[in-house]
């Protein structure tokens, strides 16, 4: 005990916070209660009542420009009863959550390895070069890359059939998901779901709005108080949900990540492009 509180000593205690209330009341719950406490109120929209009765595994599929939309969408689950979810995140964001809150920010991600930082690739001059540069103790050689990537959307997947909730950002970068091109891993997940597992499982749209992310920090930092902790409202709007099974039939046969994954990004941006 003596070695974990002098390792956490030197973090900032709103860090620390978390994580000790992370590991009495469970991630949702302490989001939600820091938040409130912060004066910052998650206010949801849509098509919530479709989502809070719903009992089985949903997949959240949601906008990441401001770069702390699942923050928000932690509260929402919360508020409808809900006491855990997985984020599928780029490797490093992992590294860092853990750092942050240790076994319980494990436990809320799962790992994502790009190709643009395969340790062998010949073109590393690419958008990751930063990352590249900074992380490069932990990047795999593609072929452990791959079998990584596959291992953490089974276990997405795994988690969906047995009634979990899993987030994801689909283009997997802080970009625009309505004007910036998606990746297939949403696709992929979708695909791999048992087929009689997939009316069970809800695909949820949401887009999550209002979100100021240096008042945010702050307010959290200062625990609501002085001139940045004065009231906030984040909107989480939810879109039409689809089961699996739905999403599997309006992609006309096909069944190939790719066609899944632009049947559920037109879907996405027929819901929100107005927003």
């Amino acid at each position: 005990m003596r070695n974990q509180s002098e390792s956490q000593s030197w973090r900032p205690h709103f860090i620390r916070e978390i994580r000790e209330h992370a590991e009495r009341e469970g991630i949702l719950q302490a989001t939600h209660d820091l938040l409130v406490r912060d004066n910052v109120t998650v206010h949801a929209k849509g098509s919530v009542d479709l989502v809070k009765n719903h009992e089985g595994g949903m997949l959240f599929i949601g906008n990441h420009n401001r770069q702390f939309e699942f923050v928000a969408l932690m509260d929402v689950l919360s508020q409808i009863g809900r006491t855990s979810m997985k984020n599928i995140v780029k490797f490093y964001v992992q590294n860092q959550v853990t750092w942050a809150l240790g076994d319980v920010g494990t436990g809320i991600t799962l790992p994502v390895y790009p190709r643009l930082l395969d340790r062998d690739r010949n073109n590393k001059w690419n958008a990751e070069l930063v990352s590249r540069l900074w992380f490069h103790r932990s990047l795999q050689p593609a072929v452990d890359a791959r079998r990584l990537t596959d291992d953490t959307l089974a276990a997405a997947s795994a988690e969906l059939v047995a009634g979990g909730v899993v987030n994801i950002f689909p283009c997997g970068s802080v970009v625009n998901n309505i004007k910036k091109p998606w990746r297939e891993g949403v696709g992929r997940i979708v695909q791999s779901l048992p087929k009689e597992s997939r009316p069970d499982v809800l695909v949820v749209p949401y887009h999550a709005d209002s979100i100021r992310r240096a008042r945010l920090l702050v307010a959290v930092a200062a625990r609501g108080s002085g001139i940045l902790g004065r009231p906030q409202t984040i909107d989480v709007t939810f879109g039409l949900p689809q089961t699996a099974a739905e999403v599997m039939r309006s992609t006309s046969g096909s069944v190939s990540p790719a066609a899944i994954t632009e049947e559920l990004r037109r879907h996405y941006v027929g819901s929100f492009e107005e927003l």
